[in-house]
């Protein structure tokens, strides 16, 4: 008997993947959650493992190739005649997919298996979708009457409306997304040939870049952006640092700015709870999120990637502090898992580690708000009357004009700089 493993949906909106490694060879014996492949998402590389044991028969994929969700990956023949016996066995084995322990493990990974009229699905509510009979689409009339003038098939969406309904945006996205399509493979046929002006080097446009640029321009056609900026004096703040690193650094970790300026956000962001929140345009109803999960925007070798701190409201300067450290080595190792990428509510980018003052950072949508932290520098400043030397800090908040207006953003700053310029209030106000 043959049963197909088909390339699985493992959450955050990622629909495709880049098969990086085959671990097995047709002809091969596997046995249940042994690792057959690595794919690489736009969030962490992932080790996906057989289901169930046999033979591999086929395999469909390529190193290399960019696979959409619900591709087929390989199949394995379960009957297959025992080292021991000799006899033919089917295998009975239970076919749910279990979190594998290793390094290169992105998270739980599920999938889908076909074989004739049956359709075995790991778990529930994360399988890939398998193309088959479905119920009819629903769309209201002149919906349908629009896919059809557009061109688009019905079948292919998800709709955003109430109970999965497919609404006139969905259409119309779906329409844009074609035409960017047929534009690119236009332009593409008759772009210049560079070849002719001298050297060039092309570099496959994937993973994680591609994730980061697809996000961006999600983002800029769909938020209404403007950017506000301060500055905050954290004289205060680095003597406090100062007092409190060595504790850390005997702990195996060090003590930066980013957890006193995560809890200075939190407090802004309770205090002004429409910039932790998202915008649902099918129901007309802005999400306000009870939870404050912290986005960390970090640059890493394959590209940008956003971690984000669950609960930062919850956790301590000092608890912050240790997982950022843990999370930024696993970003940068490539073991970071799906569910430490996902589910954030607001997001900082510290540019000013590398250098420059203010930026005019993109929203992490589906999220409102993001915060450019700026490089930090002593500067001269007039307090009572006098020229004094501060340590300064720029920032730059970008928001959703949607959502929020110029004024709720500058009082949300203003909450941020009070609590960063006096780290006392941390104390009050934070755990």
């Amino acid at each position: 008997m043959e049963k197909t493993f088909y390339f699985p949906d493992v959450g955050e909106g990622i629909a495709e993947g880049e098969v990086v490694q085959w671990l097995v060879k047709v002809g091969d014996l596997v046995k249940e959650d042994q690792a057959v492949v690595e794919v690489e998402t736009d969030k962490a590389v992932v080790s996906l493992p057989s289901p169930f044991s046999g033979k591999i028969t086929d395999i469909q994929a390529a190193s290399g190739e960019i696979i959409p969700v619900g591709a087929a990956l390989f199949t394995v023949e379960t009957e297959v005649a025992s080292a021991e016996t000799g006899k033919i066995s089917p295998s009975t084995e239970s076919l749910s997919l279990q979190k594998r322990s290793s390094k290169k493990d992105g998270g739980s990974v599920v999938g889908v298996l076909k074989e004739s009229d049956e359709e075995f699905v790991l778990p529930p509510g994360l399988n890939a979708p398998i193309k088959q009979d479905t119920p009819k689409t629903r769309a209201i009339p002149s919906v349908r009457v629009l896919a059809k003038k557009l061109g688009v098939d019905l079948s292919l969406l998800q709709g955003s409306g109430p109970a999965g309904r497919i609404m006139r945006d969905d259409v119309e996205q779906a329409a844009t997304a074609q035409a960017d399509k047929t534009r690119e493979k236009q332009e593409s046929a008759t772009k210049e040939d560079h070849t002719s002006l001298g050297p060039i080097e092309r570099i496959p446009f994937r993973g994680v870049r591609r994730s980061a640029a697809r996000r961006v321009m999600q983002s800029s056609k769909t938020v209404a952006p403007v950017t506000f900026v301060d500055d905050a004096d954290i004289t205060k703040l680095e003597r406090v640092r100062l007092a409190k690193k060595d504790m850390t650094e005997e702990k195996g970790f060090k003590l930066t700015y980013l957890p006193f300026i995560i809890k200075s956000v939190v407090a802004g962001l309770k205090t002004y709870p429409f910039l932790n929140a998202s915008l649902d345009e099918a129901k007309k109803e802005v999400i306000l999120k009870k939870y404050y999960n912290i986005g960390i925007a970090v640059d890493t070798p394959e590209g940008l990637m956003v971690f984000v701190l669950k609960n930062a409201d919850q956790k301590s300067i000092l608890d912050l502090a240790e997982e950022i450290s843990q999370l930024t080595e696993k970003a940068y190792t490539r073991t970071i898992t799906l569910s430490e990428l996902k589910g954030g509510t607001f997001t900082l980018t510290n540019y000013g580690v590398i250098g420059g003052i203010y930026g005019t950072p993109i929203i992490n949508y589906p999220e409102v708000g993001i915060l450019g932290l700026g490089k930090i520098e002593d500067k001269a400043v007039v307090r009572n009357g006098e020229i004094v030397i501060r340590k300064m800090l720029p920032l730059s908040l970008t928001f959703d004009h949607r959502v929020i207006y110029g004024a709720e953003s500058a009082r949300f700053m203003n909450t941020v700089i009070e609590h960063l310029e006096d780290p006392d209030l941390l104390l009050v106000t934070g755990k």
